[in-house]
């Protein structure tokens, strides 16, 4: 394996011939593994060619990165808020106040242990200034685990935290969402990259949700009503926990809604037409 590993690039395929043909599986069955290992070693100049797209310069802070940014005529960049202060930011959402809430994860992809809390949070922003900095940065809703989707509703906030969808709230005037109820559960977390996110609130008052790539939940609203989903699906959910139902079906990895004016939705995809007009019932690729 070293020898043949060794050996130039244009080499690889005469002595990969070579011992298909004389150790055949079926002569030599022991060897057949063998034969499919050194099949598969890449050409050891590929293996230094893969550390040229590693970056070697140190990272850029957020200020030299935001003179980097390349926007159309009248478009501007401001730069809000940049670590230490927050920490992989996912999901952002304005409430009545005007304040910026945003979900952060410290312990993003890998879930926190069940003999732990988890270390993310719901960030509150607030009093921006000419510049769009925010001024007060402060946790809102602290020890969850992966949050990716938060809207504000009347009383505090909807918030996704694996496994389940919670309704929180501030239960002793603290400023912080202390108290939190879930509404439904529970959701799959087997891929952190594709899970619950970006609940969006409409004017018919339902709250429109992402579900994910390769994780499969089964849930249930307070009135009985339960949808199975497995992977991408989008689903709407009264936020008082009463009503879950599907929305559409399909999809690869769902991620961002927005609906314009008319109240059509639209969401984006992890897929090579990225970008859906969704229509309700109906089925995606």
């Amino acid at each position: 394996m070293e020898a043949i590993a060794s050996l130039p690039p244009d080499q690889h395929v005469a002595v990969r011939s070579i011992v298909t043909r004389r150790l055949s599986p079926l002569r030599y069955p022991r060897l057949a593994g063998i034969v499919i290992l050194v099949a598969s070693l890449p050409p050891v100049s590929a293996v230094g060619q893969a550390n040229r797209h590693i970056v070697e310069a140190d990272p850029l802070t957020a200020e030299e990165q935001l003179e980097r940014f390349h926007v159309p005529p009248g478009f501007r960049v401001q730069l809000v808020a940049a670590e230490p202060r927050i920490a992989k930011p996912i999901n952002l959402a304005f409430d009545d106040r005007g304040r910026l809430l945003l979900t952060q994860s410290v312990e993003y992809p890998f879930p926190a242990p069940a003999d732990r809390p988890g270390r993310d949070a719901v960030m509150v922003l607030s009093d921006f200034g000419p510049d769009g900095r925010a001024a007060r940065i402060e946790p809102l809703v602290p020890g969850l685990n992966i949050p990716i989707g938060v809207t504000p509703v009347d009383d505090g906030a909807v918030v996704y935290s694996i496994p389940n969808l919670y309704r929180c709230r501030d239960s002793n005037g603290d400023g912080q969402l202390d108290e939190r109820r879930v509404l439904y559960r529970e959701f799959g977390a087997r891929d952190t990259h594709g899970m619950v996110n970006n609940i969006t609130p409409w004017v018919d008052g339902w709250l429109y949700i992402c579900h994910g790539f390769a994780n499969s939940s089964e849930v249930s609203g307070a009135d009985g009503s339960t949808i199975a989903m497995q992977s991408g699906n989008t689903f709407r959910a009264r936020p008082d926990g009463s009503h879950v139902e599907y929305f559409t079906h399909g999809q690869v990895n769902p991620f961002g809604l927005a609906f314009d004016e008319r109240g059509d939705v639209f969401s984006a995809d992890c897929h090579t037409l990225p970008a859906y007009q969704l229509l309700r019932g109906a089925w995606y690729p």
